[in-house]
Formats: C-alpha cells, sequence, structure tokens
C-alpha cells in the first residue's frame, strides 16, 4: 500500500500460541519503521529476519520500533533492536519489557487474592502461576526509549498519530494515518475472533481497571474516528471497520445476557459462572475464560442489572 513514498509491508511471523501467526509492519517512510517484533523464538526471529531481507533490510537498518502492547506474540523480540533502533511504547509497557521483579510480585499477590475471592481454587491458581510465567519467556528483557500517549504525532512518521486503545492490554495503542485514516491496529479489532478484554492488575496508584468496559470504549473510539481500514495483528485486514465494531458490541450484550440466564435466581461466584458459561474451556484455559466472564459482569454490574454481595470473604453476583 502506496501514498506519496510511503509503503506498508505486512510481516506475518509464527508464534507458540494458540491465536497463530501475527502480524508486524515494516513502514518505509521518512524513517524505516517496525510496528511490532513477533515472539522470542528461534522460528520467530529466523522468519523476522528472512522477511526483512526480502524487503533489502537488516535489523541494523531498522531506525524504530512501535511495540503496541505488552503481549510476547507482538514485543518478544525487541530486545533485538535495543542498541540499533529507537524502541517506542505506552508508559505502561516498559515494567513488561523490563521484567520488573517487584512490579511481578505486586501483581501475582493481587490476583493471588482476587481469585481466591471469586471461587478459584488453589490448585488452579498455582497453573495459572505456571502458564503466565511460561509466557513471559517469551519475551527478551529490554526498555523502551520513548513514550507516547494518546494524540501524539508518531515520532519519525509525520501524518500519523498515536491513539490509546485499552481493553484488550492496558498498554495498548495503534496508530493511524491521519491522510486516509489507515490504521495499525494490532489486536484492537480482528476480522475472525474476538479480542479478550484480559483482566490486569492496577498499576501504582490507580483501581483495578474494568477491561471491556474500557474495550468497548476503544471499539468505540474506533468507529468515531471513521477508521478506513485497519491492519490487525492477527488475520485479514478490516475494512468495514463499523460493522465489524457493532457486531463484537452487540455480542458483548448477548454473552451478558447469557450470564445473567445462568444466574437465574441464584448467587454464583464469578469462577462458577465462568464454569457454566465455557465448561471444559474453562479447565483448560481459566485465565482466558475467567477475564471473559468477569467483563461481562462489570457491564451488567455497569448497567445495574447484576448486584454483588460478600459472604464470608468471597464474593457472588446475582441478578438484580
Amino acid at each position: 500500500m502506496g501514498v506519496k513514498t510511503e509503503t506498508i509491508h505486512q510481516l506475518t511471523i509464527p508464534t507458540p500460541f494458540p491465536v497463530g501467526p501475527v502480524h508486524a509492519y515494516l513502514i518505509e517512510g521518512e524513517m524505516v519503521t517496525l510496528v511490532d517484533t513477533g515472539p522470542l523464538t528461534e522460528e520467530g526471529k529466523c522468519s523476522l529476519v528472512e522477511q526483512l531481507k526480502k524487503l533489502g533490510y537488516q535489523m541494523k537498518d531498522i531506525e524504530q520500533v512501535i511495540l503496541t502492547h505488552h503481549h510476547p506474540d507482538h514485543v518478544g523480540l525487541a530486545g533485538l533492536f535495543q542498541e540499533h533502533s529507537t524502541l517506542i511504547g505506552h508508559r505502561y509497557l516498559r515494567p513488561w519489557l523490563l521484567k520488573d521483579p517487584t512490579f511481578f510480585k505486586k501483581y501475582e499477590v493481587f490476583f493471588g487474592q482476587f481469585y481466591q475471592r471469586h471461587g478459584m481454587e488453589e490448585a488452579v491458581l498455582e497453573k495459572m502461576k505456571k502458564t503466565s510465567k511460561s509466557y513471559m519467556s517469551f519475551v527478551e528483557k529490554t526498555d523502551i526509549h520513548i513514550t507516547v500517549n494518546h494524540g501524539d504525532q508518531v515520532p519519525g512518521l509525520s501524518g500519523w498519530k498515536v491513539m490509546e486503545v485499552p481493553g484488550h492490554a492496558q498498554d495498548h495503542i495503534m496508530i493511524v494515518r491521519e491522510q486516509d485514516q489507515v490504521a495499525i491496529g494490532a489486536d484492537v479489532l480482528l476480522a475472525t475472533i474476538s479480542s479478550n478484554a484480559l483482566l490486569e492488575a492496577p498499576m501504582e496508584g490507580t483501581v483495578r481497571p474494568k477491561t471491556l468496559l474500557q474495550y468497548r470504549r476503544s471499539l468505540q473510539l474506533l468507529k468515531d474516528e471513521g477508521i478506513s481500514t485497519l491492519m490487525p495483528g492477527h488475520g485479514t485486514l478490516i475494512k468495514d471497520v463499523g460493522t465489524l465494531v457493532d457486531q463484537r458490541l452487540e455480542a458483548h450484550d448477548k454473552r451478558a445476557l447469557a450470564i445473567k440466564k445462568i444466574l437465574s435466581d441464584r448467587k454464583m461466584s464469578a469462577n462458577d459462572i465462568s464454569f457454566e458459561l465455557f465448561k471444559e474451556k474453562h479447565i483448560k484455559q481459566p485465565e482466558l475464560t475467567f477475564s471473559e466472564t468477569f467483563g461481562h459482569l462489570d457491564l451488567l454490574v455497569e448497567r445495574q442489572e447484576v448486584i454483588v454481595e460478600e459472604v464470608d470473604g468471597l464474593i457472588y453476583f446475582k441478578n438484580e
């Protein structure tokens, strides 16, 4: 895709994760810019190097790397560019890339207490801790050089702006070319699967983010901005952004209704609701299914359709 002398190339990099391959993007503009990197695996590195080579670049030729959010399939190889490129991202990305032990410990403590209060069993908690640590092993420790905020111009890319789109991740950003409203959106919106609004612990001095509510606002922002074409982190190019956003928002409403039906006249923990909603999938991927369930409980509480009760330190939900 070319505008004047600016060209965007999609690079598709294999990952070891269920989501499948991830897209990074090389922008040949004022500065040679890479958006996301793929995971820290030998296969991922070889794929990235080979695709850059086919376009006439070595890794040292990449002048800057924009990192959309902290998930390993997007930032795992960022450390390879640390010495010769400028790394750019949201301020909340830093502790993830730095693998800050204090940050990770606070995270572990927060979720240990949080999940227990919502009915998660100790054995499942231990399994989730191991999964989380394994997941972050696909990221090379590094740091960003420049932090960006919503509305900022993208350094080295005139006519591109930064948009903060939290929900899937607290540090999620995307970049938009204002001339034609083309966006590189990572995981904010995907063509064939819905992005999970993953639960995250509160950052220092903040309260727990209600991630699905955030995500819905981010989706609405895509419509309000009139994004014409969205280049995603996975799957196919998205042209009719507004229609897909409406479908995703409607799907949230349907899932919220399904939870109300599960609750019926009972009071239940979030963990029990999640099991009834997802069955075996909840046992296999509790961190994903619990996030999905809890996000919709946040939505129902916000709409005053469900109320929260605490009994002996445990949290229950019931229909209003």
